[in-house]
């Protein structure tokens, strides 16, 4: 993990009050069986295990519609996901409600794994409290929780057996796997890897990429963005949402893969989209093994912030959803800048323009340039400018993004000193 001050200040209060911190002596203590305790609670104090149940719905949304739907009626057998850094379960109670609304095989099951023994501890028991359900629908819940008192729900039974939770660094070899070995066919990393230096955020999506099924996707959050997608993966692309699926040895065959369009990753890291489709519909269809997946619903509508209903788009967010369209490869990256810049002169504050133009600077090796627009994406999330996205729809996810690629290039630059 890249620490946060604010990290460090919490884990600086927690070796502050032990003796013989910097010693050999107590990292093997640490290491050892005496010491577990003690190093979960250090972990703990560094860990964020703060979450919702359905968070970021857009995206859940098509992963609902255009991946978990069309894998049920192809696949035909019980699926396996697993929610890597699961915190205290919420994405694994909301996989399993997404399985069971979706008609899923009664045998599918979600792995949860987190760093923390105490936040794998409470997850296990699959029980929520209001503010965690806030994003629940009324009907869902009454479906597929039950009252438990105080305010609190628990996953109903049948579900709660689909489950299973084990502690894992995601630094540590081997990755679990999935049930008789098989690979998963959806890893969710979710708000995870922006905590990581960039030198563990490429080996842990190198790793996670291993543990996919043939036909397998990998969901990263909207402010995850791959620096270097490596081969083994390639983008795919809908409207509302980037999934990341596992490439096949043919590439020119879409025979049996996951779904999407066929993308070649994109070396310089940006999510590697394909042209536009002829009828100018915007969306791409997805290639399954038994035909084409259905593409996000034309019902699904617009976040907040952006133009509703037959309203014409500003120039900016037209121009922005070009620059996903185009952000395809290394030589797509000078064409990339400069229309972002354009974005942004059309719009200062669109944030999620400044912050991908950020990305590429550091891809660059820009530091100074890339923090400075890192920062004036973080001011205009932090005094409430900057308007939402149909990509970038959690702005809250934004800014912590923008605060940790803040500390993270400062630190490669050498202008904040390591931790």
């Amino acid at each position: 993990m890249a620490l946060s001050e604010l990290q460090c200040r919490r884990l600086d209060e927690k070796l502050a009050a032990r003796s013989g911190v910097m010693s050999l002596q107590y990292l093997v203590h640490l290491q050892s069986s005496s010491g577990a305790a003690e190093l979960a609670e250090l972990i703990d104090a560094i860990t964020v295990q703060k979450t919702e149940l359905f968070r970021d719905e857009s995206q859940l949304a098509v992963l609902r519609s255009c991946v978990l739907e069309p894998m049920v009626a192809l696949l035909r057998r019980p699926l396996r996901l697993w929610s890597a850094g699961c915190a205290t379960g919420e994405e694994v109670a909301t996989l399993l409600v997404l399985l069971a609304e979706v008609g899923a095989d009664p045998s599918s099951t979600v792995l949860g794994t987190d760093i923390s023994e105490t936040a794998i501890a409470r997850a296990r028991e699959l029980c929520f409290t209001s503010e965690q359900m806030q994003r629940v629908q009324p009907g869902v819940r009454d479906r597929w929780f039950m009252p438990v008192g105080g305010g609190r729900f628990t996953l109903v039974a049948h579900l709660k057996e689909r489950a299973s939770f084990l502690c894992h660094n995601l630094m540590d070899l081997p990755y679990p796997m999935a049930a008789e070995g098989q690979g998963f066919d959806v890893i969710l990393c979710r708000n995870v890897l922006i905590y990581f230096t960039p030198e563990s955020f490429e080996r842990v999506v190198d790793s996670l990429a291993g543990r996919l099924a043939p036909e397998g996707l990998l969901v990263l959050s909207a402010a995850e963005p791959l620096l270097r997608a490596p081969p083994c993966l390639r983008t795919v692309r809908f409207d509302q949402a980037f999934f990341y699926a596992r490439a096949q040895p043919s590439a020119p065959s879409t025979e049996g893969v996951a779904p999407g369009n066929v993308r070649t990753p994109s070396s310089s890291g940006l999510p590697a989209v394909g042209a536009r489709p002829s009828s100018g519909s915007g969306r791409f269809p997805a290639v399954g093994s038994s035909g084409s997946f259905p593409a996000v619903p034309a019902k699904m509508e617009a976040p907040s912030g952006f133009p509703q209903g037959d309203a014409t788009p500003h120039e900016a967010d037209v121009l922005f959803a070009q620059v996903l369209e185009w952000a395809a490869g290394d030589n797509a990256s000078p064409q990339t800048a400069e229309k972002l810049r354009r974005c942004l002169e059309l719009d200062p504050d669109l944030a999620a323009a400044r912050y991908l133009l950020g990305m590429l600077l550091e891809q660059r090796g820009s530091l100074a340039e890339a923090a400075a627009e890192y920062r004036r994406a973080l001011r205009s999330l932090e005094e409430g400018r900057a308007r939402a996205t149909p990509f970038y729809l959690n702005n809250a996810r934004l800014q912590v993004a923008c605060a940790r690629a803040i500390e993270r290039v400062e630190r490669a630059s050498g202008s904040t000193p390591p931790r």
